[in-house]
């Protein structure tokens, strides 16, 4: 759990430095120089970022990191429970740390010279979400004793496919242009994420000294290389992923009118894993115009409890006599996991639920199982 939580800390850094000015009848144009404007006059801040996740409108998981930053790359984040909080990602500047205390094991990834997070990227990249959605203001609004826009974006087409976000929802401080709140929704209007940033002070002065990690006595370093160690996996035929995975790719022998193998991908993550949860998959990606279906097979090192907050929100559904759990709990997307031997399938697309079941009915099982 801390290692998801761990995980979810880098996806959160990102909401956290959103910062977003606007006015009523402002371009894109207009409001991305406003937000560069902000943006270059923002030293440091901290705050208690509230996460929660909701399912079908009920609250499954919820969160809190008090997270530090200062420009250029400094960065600290510690996970609140029951009061006490914990160190669960540190940046130096230089490298990144974290540190789990199950196995006494510290990670060290050293960060490129280049910042993965330029201000004129950033900007770009504001501008690009603006011209792919409606933004609209529905007016002003408090969060935690702030003044607020009220932001709504929507997308200006319907797409193809799923979408797990159809409409987001933000709070953008008056003051320091910050992002103070986000509600987002998927396509059936069920709100699936609430982010809420607490406590916010900017521009305070904070000390180089809050960034520095100490390692716990005893403790294992391990050295991650971020080019080498995280780059995306290969694309592949068929043919080349079966020479490359360790076990047997499980092929439908069904598939919907229309959709083909666009490629497939194996990957392992033996060398990062820790306290031997390693593991290797392999996915199929299926295509049809705009519209895909993956089938993604697992193998573990030492396989993992499984998701609470998945099993609490699965239907059980049995495939060719076997265990499986159904989930239509985010928006267009539909998932259906089981196992095959030692492989855990799980197939995840936007088809019909009908479909999903037909498609997973005729993925045979492994040869060394039918002996």
């Amino acid at each position: 759990m801390r290692r998801t939580k761990a995980l979810a800390l880098i996806i959160l850094i990102s909401l956290a430095l959103f910062a977003s000015g606007c006015e009523e009848e402002l371009s894109a144009e207009e409001i991305a120089t406003k937000m560069q404007e902000k943006q270059e006059n923002l030293e440091d801040y901290s705050g208690i970022m509230y996460m929660a996740t909701y399912v079908n409108g009920e609250k499954v998981m919820e969160n809190e990191i008090r997270m530090m930053y200062k420009k250029p790359n400094l960065m600290k984040n510690l996970v609140i429970e029951q009061g006490e909080e914990e160190v669960a990602a540190v940046s130096d500047g230089k490298f990144v740390w974290s540190y789990d205390p199950r196995t006494n094991t510290v990670t060290k990834i050293e960060l490129p010279e280049e910042p993965l997070l330029k201000g004129s990227d950033y900007v770009r990249l504001i501008e690009d979400f603006l011209n792919e959605t409606n933004v609209s203001i529905l007016g002003v609004e408090e969060v935690d004793g702030r003044s607020a826009y009220v932001l709504e974006a929507e997308p200006e087409t319907e797409k193809e496919g799923y979408r797990l976000v159809s409409r987001t929802k933000m709070w953008v401080d008056k003051e320091t242009w910050m992002a103070l709140r986000y509600e987002m929704y998927d396509s059936k209007e069920n709100l699936v994420i609430e982010v809420e940033m607490r406590d916010l002070e900017v521009n305070t002065g904070i000390p180089d000294s809050e960034f520095e990690f100490e390692v716990p006595e005893g403790a294992e370093i391990r050295v991650l290389d971020l080019e080498e160690d995280f780059k995306a996996p290969e694309e592949l035929s068929l043919e080349e992923a079966r020479q490359r995975a360790s076990f047997e790719i499980l092929v439908p022998e069904y598939v919907p009118e229309g959709y083909v193998l666009n490629h497939t991908m194996v990957y392992d993550n033996y060398e990062t894993a820790t306290g031997g949860q390693g593991s290797e998959t392999a996915i199929l990606n299926y295509q049809r115009g705009d519209e895909s279906f993956q089938i993604a097979q697992t193998i573990y090192e030492s396989k993992p409890e499984q998701n609470a907050m998945l099993t609490q929100m699965a239907e059980n559904v049995s495939i060719n006599g076997k265990e499986g759990k159904y989930i239509d709990a985010f928006g267009d997307l539909k998932i259906l996991k089981w196992n095959l031997g030692e492989l855990e399938m799980s197939l995840s697309g936007s088809l019909e639920k009908a479909e999903i079941l037909k498609i997973a009915e005729s993925i045979p099982e492994p040869a060394s199982e039918k002996n």
